[in-house]
């Protein structure tokens, strides 16, 4: 028997997967763990391997489709071997779904006389229903043929085919969540314009759109884009947050980066930056403020005896927070392999879904564009976020006379139902300290 493969679950927050690239054809034999194609879950690429070894019979999606997890997408088995009739199964099960759909009305014909069911739903065949959910139609605005005004899959189907609208003015209306059925057209037939959609918008307290014309692009979000935009929206609105500042001086550090650059790139290949530095400091401070390392659980705090230390990368298509776990146990050597291990890997999109999970506070630096100051958002469900901004020279007095020195400004973003002030700003006093007095970290 012919065996499924298919979109795997690689992370509880997954629910569809896009297919990037098939690496066999179908025809080709396949080893058990051959790697057979390349997808894209939330956040990172990647590959799915055969489970079982045989031909590539039947390739159900093609590369760039969206499949939702647990989802057949192939076939793997003998040569010549049949495989399940995916889309007769499918079309023979609506034929069936609606004429006991049929029956139903024919037997409750006398009870109800509109639409609406008793229950007050719409009444639509099971087809009907599942192209409505798949193309987000609104059934209480579609013109039911069936028995009854009962709504038909035809029904379905042909509804958006009847509104004229421009490719512009549909995705307009998109965005800002217009029915195009409230809008007037006023193009050859009724077709639907810009200016209609505007018009409406204008009617509605809605921002102007005049500039949206031949020379304005309009991009659907990335499966990355819509995952950074639902995480941030749910972390700002669900959390109380504040965020504390210090400014720290770097002189020390950047002096520890300059005596032990060259054993570092020696012993391991890498480069040591500041960032590492600011990494194992942060590991460091953590150990010694729980509640700043913890995260929420409906009415329990869960502190965290170790960390798990995410640091933010900036992709093309968004931010991604891989993981250092154990951070606290190791040293700064180990500390630049793997950060430079999981950026590398970042950047080929290799990371696994894993290495972006399972982390107990996170550290973004913006300091390399030359950024003084922001407010960063927490990674649920972190309790807290470092913000690391550029090292500037700040001029200061000392023994009368004036001088500069490197001044780097640390922010940290607090859940305030966890944690309280006095305790943020205990945790930010001893990394201040560690990164002014760095050499204790190596003792």
């Amino acid at each position: 028997m012919a065996t499924e493969v298919i979109m795997p679950k690689a992370g509880m927050d997954m629910k569809e997967g896009q297919i990037i690239k098939w690496k066999k054809k179908e025809g080709d034999y396949i080893e058990a763990g051959e790697v057979l194609l390349e997808i894209m879950t939330d956040k990172v690429n990647m590959e799915v391997e055969a489970e079982t070894s045989g031909y590539l019979l039947k390739i159900l999606y093609e590369e760039g489709a969206k499949v939702p997890v647990i989802t057949p997408i192939a076939y793997i088995g003998e040569r010549g071997e049949k495989i399940p009739e995916i889309e007769d199964k499918a079309k023979v099960t609506e034929e069936i779904e609606e004429a006991v759909e049929k029956e139903i009305v024919q037997e409750d014909i006398q009870v109800a006389t509109n639409v609406m069911d008793i229950a007050g739903k719409v009444r639509a065949t099971p087809a009907a229903r599942r192209i409505a959910r798949e193309r987000n139609i609104d059934l209480t605005k579609v013109k039911g043929t069936g028995p009854k005004g009962r709504i038909q899959k035809a029904d379905v189907e042909n509804y958006r085919d009847s509104i004229k609208v421009t490719p512009l003015a549909r995705r307009i209306a998109k965005m800002e969540g217009l029915d195009l059925e409230e809008i007037k057209g006023s193009g050859h037939e009724g077709k639907i314009l810009k200016e209609d959609v505007v018009g409406a918008l204008r009617s509605k307290g809605i921002a102007d759109y005049d500039a949206l014309d031949e020379r304005t692009e309009v991009i659907p979000m990335s499966n990355v884009r819509k995952i950074i935009a639902e995480r941030m929206t749910e972390s700002y609105f669900s959390a109380p947050t504040f965020t504390l500042n210090t400014e720290v001086d770097m002189r020390n550090a950047i002096k520890l980066r300059q005596d032990v650059k060259d054993i570092i790139l020696k012993e391991t290949g890498k480069k040591l930056t500041i960032n590492d530095i600011i990494l194992l400091a942060t590991s460091r401070a953590l150990m010694k403020h729980p509640f700043v390392n913890s995260r929420l659980s409906d009415d329990n705090i869960i502190l965290h005896k170790y960390v798990n230390l995410a640091f933010a990368i900036g992709m093309e298509d968004g931010l991604i927070t891989p993981v250092i776990k154990d951070a606290h146990e190791m040293s700064l050597s180990e500390i630049v392999v793997a950060a430079k291990d999981l950026q590398e890997r970042a950047m080929k999109k290799k990371l696994s879904p894993d290495e972006l999970q399972g982390s107990t506070f996170t550290v973004s630096n913006l300091g390399m564009y030359g950024i003084t100051y922001f407010n960063p958002i927490i990674n649920q469900p972190n309790t807290a976020i470092l913000g690391v901004s550029a090292i500037v020279d700040k001029l200061v007095k000392k023994d009368e006379e004036i001088t500069t020195i490197p001044v780097m400004n640390l922010s940290l973003t607090l859940d305030h139902r966890v944690v309280d002030g006095v305790t943020g700003a205990k945790f930010l006093q001893d990394l201040k300290h560690l990164l002014e007095n760095p050499l204790s970290m190596l003792i």
